[in-house]
């Protein structure tokens, strides 16, 4: 249950953006043709308000709007290899992402922006956080989907830096994945090749959560490393990774994981 704090400080933030909601709004509808409704989507996590656009039809689609007015604290620490975007380069990035996945079904489509706010196709998938907390028997079988997916996503030139299992989206009949919600840029100290590493090691550190199927993850490593293989060209193969350790905690605390990954990942070293 939402403390009375929280509620009321979620309505503080809608009543602060409800201008630049209603703007957005108007203009997206005048983009589709018709009359549509910005309706919040949600009261917690990102850096921008999220909507779904509502016509007569039903969903078109959902909407990422900047809002001076919520602020997220996330820390980020000297070894980080992402940080995220000012709010401009926030909307820049997604849609550049999106032009670039959205005609293979690697991500949503995207269909209108400005300068503030852009929109992407409604796709009515579930995200694969919440699919692994419900039924942990489907990890091995979602990593099978997902480890191509991130492969596919470089190989098509997008690299996410924050690719947790909540920014994946996995269809009905659990048979393909999206990606989505690209908030994040690059360090200048970071190489492409540890980059692209860190994409993968990410979901992998998400995926050792008891809640997503840690425990299933942690009895056959041997599965993750056959499933990394194949997706692995030479430059993320051979990144130098030491780094990685001091963000991704839970990766740190399983030595015995660590040095199975070793196997694709030369330069992974070992935990401290």
């Amino acid at each position: 249950m939402k403390s009375p704090r929280r509620w009321w400080k979620r309505r503080k933030e809608l009543a602060l953006v409800e201008p630049m909601r209603k703007e957005v709004q108007e203009e997206l509808a005048r983009a589709l043709g018709k009359p549509c409704k910005l309706i919040s989507a949600s009261a917690k996590g990102g850096y921008d308000e999220i909507f779904y656009a509502e016509s007569a039809d039903g969903r078109e689609a959902v909407v990422r709007v900047n809002s001076p007015y919520k602020n997220q604290d996330d820390p980020i620490g000297d070894k980080d290899p992402g940080v995220p975007l000012p709010a401009a380069a926030r909307i820049d990035r997604e849609w550049a992402a999106y032009t670039a996945l959205g005609e293979a079904g690697l991500s949503p489509k995207p269909l209108w922006r400005n300068d503030r706010a852009m929109a992407c196709s409604w796709v009515p998938w579930g995200r694969l956080s919440r699919l692994l907390a419900r039924e942990r028997d489907q990890f091995w079988p979602m990593m099978t989907l997902t480890m191509p997916l991130i492969a596919r996503m470089h190989q098509s030139g997008v690299i996410h830096l924050d690719l947790n299992l909540g920014n994946l989206l996995v269809s009905p009949e659990k048979s393909q994945v999206m990606v989505i919600d690209f908030e994040f840029g690059e360090v200048d100290w970071v190489t492409i090749g540890q980059q692209k590493a860190f994409d993968y090691l990410r979901v992998i550190d998400d995926g050792l959560k008891k809640r997503r199927g840690g425990d299933v993850l942690k009895s056959a490593p041997e599965k993750l490393v056959g499933l990394l293989d194949p997706c692995l060209d030479k430059e993320t193969r051979n990144a130098e990774l030491s780094f990685v350790f001091e963000k991704l905690t839970r990766l740190a605390n399983e030595p015995e994981l660590c040095a199975r990954l070793l196997e694709v990942f030369p330069k992974l070293g070992s935990p401290a």
